[in-house]
């Protein structure tokens, strides 16, 4: 009778897991708080791709706290923040993410 129970169970894990990794977190990862939105609440998925893509490579320097997200067209989403360093000189940051998922510019300032 056990025996009957494990394909129920693994299967159920498996559906479990890909709630929890689908999207910004799916199901589950909503719930636990997961995704990155950087403290910025984005309005579109273009944006919501934008804001994580950007905070990533933002966060290689410190903290980050994204400031404001303008998309410029279809093509293009220019993300602003702040990075909480020791070096105030660059603490400011701009982003440029293109459509096909790529960071096309990065600076800090």
């Amino acid at each position: 009778m056990h025996r009957a129970l494990i394909p129920a169970a693994l299967a159920g894990t498996v559906m479990l897991g890909g709630c929890a990794s689908y999207g910004n977190g799916g199901l589950l990862g909503d719930i636990l708080g997961g995704g990155n939105n950087y403290g910025y609440d984005a309005r579109g998925d273009f944006e919501r791709a934008a804001v994580e893509a950007c905070g990533r490579e933002a966060s290689r320097f410190g903290r980050v706290n994204v400031e404001r997200v303008d998309q410029q067209g279809r093509d293009y989403v220019f993300v602003y923040g702040r990075i909480e360093t020791r070096d105030y000189d660059r603490d400011e940051f701009t982003c440029v993410f293109r459509e096909d998922g790529r960071i096309v510019d990065f600076q800090t300032r």
